[in-house]
């Protein structure tokens, strides 16, 4: 399905296109156009400029097609041609026209009134230039007669985009016939930005990016040196002209770049042999123009011919790597088949003259390119999120094995893995809410005795008895972890010593009084210490004075809480207790922070 949707709007794009591409206006048809046919074999050309009398030799007036220029004998240079201007055009009214590599002169009733280009140089290159040729209000109902010159006997005679109009709809035109252009441009600039974020941002895909930010750039400056519009601010015909055509040669090299980089191993040699007859024929081009041959416009009929079979042979490669499973070659094949074809299209229209037109397809073809940036887009996009699928996956995986490596399987509270996170975050909260923290180290008494007595199993139970009778006086101020053994720590938040001493001996009258052991009563002694609020005061440091403390606890009977006698000297600075009407914000800040930690 996927595959006629792509067939289906790639013909519909060509008809689309083939529809709009008749330009020839009705004034052009219009207006009636004929050049001097001489009788003689070989006129001469110093008789041919002379002015006013034209012409000189012997001959007669006969009708062309401006489109397609005048049928001359090779070795011609000059050429005198005349248009009848009709008689119901208007008195503001200008003559519009197009040409390539010519020059002439233009006269009325023996005046000249218009000049481009020296008629005298015998090798001049004279580019692709627009004219707006002011009309005298006497030239209506009257015969312009012009005399043209270049070296390129192709295009001598050959006028596009010929209108009467007034000035001002005149250079609207330009605009409105460099529509493909100018879009093609913007759409050109804002791939390219594109491409540039992609390229910066990702480094595995860089070498594509480059090659596709390469075939853009050769496109942009190719249509920008195409288009019109671009005479307006800078007058340079010559340039833009040589500029065009060498850039012309470029596209199917630059897209062989791209090509040989996406398409499978096995046929990257045939791609390089096809880049090799682009660059002979580009060579040639050079050579030929640099000896006054007109290469550059010559060698064009050898690379139409050149694009269309090479373009045949790299579509049929694409199209087997994409039955194959190679993605990025479909939506290249749809990218540049299409500019292929209408690169075809224009070459036996401009070149070949053998269509009435003179719009360049190529100019929208170049969207097609969008196929395949979506495609790479698409595809990156579809990675990122497999990517950040597999992240959050990974980091739940890691989060729940990580919880099961700080839970004690047998009590079910935290093990001694989660300390260091523990105190590390209630350390943080203490400093940020000014609340004290303690901690209590608790031991069950003579649990040795319980072990021996009534063997393990018992005494498993009697520590998850003992974790679970903790446990109901705990809220997310207060974080319980099996040391080891019988040896529980109980970190406690905005408790100071005698606070954590008293809760300590109330949990240590809970564990007496409750059920743990049906035979034997259990109880618990335990040692309290405060975190003095200094990076010095490392936790171990609290913890160990906490040991000291449960140590004088023992020594002194057991079933006793002991807390370090010196707490309140030490002790940091604790907020001023105050009784708002709602919650406090601290004690709020407090609670989200707790409640995250105990989370983790």
């Amino acid at each position: 399905m996927t595959r006629k949707l792509c067939v289906f709007v790639q013909a519909l794009f060509f008809v689309l296109l083939l529809c709009t591409g008749h330009t020839v206006s009705a004034e052009t048809a219009e207006l009636s156009w004929e050049y001097w046919e001489t009788n003689t074999a070989n006129s001469d050309e110093h008789a041919a400029k002379t002015v006013p009398a034209f012409p000189k030799e012997e001959g007669h007036w006969r009708r062309f097609n401006p489109q397609f220029g005048v049928a001359v004998p090779e070795g011609t240079r000059y050429v005198w041609v005349r248009v009848y201007i009709p008689p119901d055009t208007g008195v503001d009214e200008s003559l519009f026209f197009t040409t390539t590599d010519q020059a002439l002169q233009i006269f009325l009733d023996g005046v000249s009134i218009y000049r481009y280009g020296d008629l005298n140089d015998q090798h001049g290159s004279y580019g692709r230039k627009w004219h707006l040729v002011d009309l005298p209000a006497w030239a209506i109902g009257r015969h312009l007669i012009m005399q043209i010159h270049s070296d390129n006997i192709w295009v001598l005679g050959q006028f596009d985009r010929v209108r009467l109009d007034r000035a001002a709809h005149q250079i609207e035109d330009v605009f409105v016939y460099d529509f493909p252009y100018v879009s093609g441009i913007t759409a050109l600039l804002v791939f390219i930005l594109l491409l540039g974020v992609y390229f910066f941002a990702e480094t595995d895909l860089r070498d594509l990016y480059l090659r596709i930010i390469v075939v853009l750039f050769v496109f942009f400056v190719w249509m920008f040196s195409a288009s019109s519009v671009v005479l307006l601010w800078f007058d340079w015909p010559v340039l833009w002209l040589d500029v065009e055509l060498v850039f012309s040669y470029l596209i199917p090299l630059s897209a062989n770049l791209l090509i040989y980089r996406v398409i499978d191993e096995r046929y990257q040699k045939n791609v390089l042999q096809t880049s090799f007859a682009y660059g002979i024929i580009l060579l040639l081009a050079v050579l030929l123009e640099l000896s006054g041959q007109n290469g550059l416009y010559l060698m064009r009929f050898f690379f139409y011919p050149t694009l269309l079979v090479c373009g045949l042979m790299t579509g049929r490669w694409l199209w087997t790597c994409h039955t194959a499973g190679n993605q990025r070659c479909r939506s290249l094949l749809i990218a540049f088949g299409t500019l292929t074809g209408l690169a075809v299209i224009d070459g036996m229209a401009l070149q070949y003259r053998l269509f009435a037109w003179h719009t360049y397809y190529v100019p929208f073809g170049i969207y097609t390119i969008a196929f395949f940036i979506v495609q790479l887009i698409l595809e990156r996009a579809a990675h990122e999120r497999y990517l950040t699928e597999l992240s959050a996956s990974l980091e739940n995986e890691v989060s729940v094995v990580t919880k099961r490596m700080e839970v004690d399987p047998l009590t079910g509270v935290f093990n001694r893995n989660k300390f260091p996170t523990a105190t590390r975050d209630f350390m943080r909260i203490s400093l940020e809410i000014k609340e004290p923290l303690a901690v209590i180290m608790l031991d069950i008494d003579h649990f040795k005795h319980i072990n021996d007595t009534y063997g393990h199993d018992v005494g498993d139970e009697v520590l998850v008895g003992f974790a679970q009778t903790i446990s109901g006086f705990l809220d997310r101020r207060h974080i319980l972890i099996r040391w080891g053994g019988e040896e529980f720590i109980l970190l406690c938040l905005h408790y100071d010593g005698a606070e954590a001493e008293a809760f300590a001996n109330t949990i240590r009258e809970a564990v007496a009084a409750a059920q743990i052991h049906p035979s034997d009563r259990v109880t618990c002694s335990g040692g309290v210490a405060i975190w003095y609020g200094t990076e010095a005061d490392t936790a171990e440091r609290v913890l160990k004075r906490a040991d000291m403390a449960l140590y004088q606890s023992k020594q002194n009977g057991r079933n006793r809480i002991t807390c370090e006698p010196d707490w309140q000297a030490h002790m940091p600075p604790r907020r001023p207790k105050r009784k708002p009407k709602g919650k406090n914000r601290e004690d709020d800040f407090a609670k989200a922070n707790m409640a995250e930690i105990g989370d983790r």
